[in-house]
């Protein structure tokens, strides 16, 4: 798919006056399809289609294969920060309900 842009979002009754531009168009990025202020449906390029397909029957949406997604991105961006440790974090736990008891008194 080539580089993602913002959707655009037409009424149906521009979508099929316009169809023809509305399928050039889809072919760039995702065009919403509304009625009275509703989403109603999403015109895909087939590449982007059978690439949610492809995903979907690969169990994309799965723990493991977000993991696969996280290093893969590591291994593009030189390997991650594996020896990053973040600084720990302090706090005191304060009581909001002491506070305000204490002023209405």
């Amino acid at each position: 798919m080539s580089a993602i842009r913002a959707h655009r979002r037409v009424g149906v009754a521009e979508a099929k006056a316009t169809f023809s531009e509305v399928l050039r168009e889809a072919a760039r990025g995702p065009t919403v399809i509304h009625s009275r202020g509703r989403d109603l449906a999403v015109l895909l390029a087939i590449d982007a289609y059978e690439q949610l397909a492809t995903d979907r029957s690969r169990g994309a949406g799965t723990g493991a294969a977000f993991l696969g997604r996280i290093d893969a991105i590591k291994r593009r961006h030189g390997g991650g920060i594996d020896e990053f440790s973040p600084a720990a974090m302090r706090f005191r736990a304060i009581d909001p309900f002491a506070q305000r008891s204490a002023r209405n008194r």
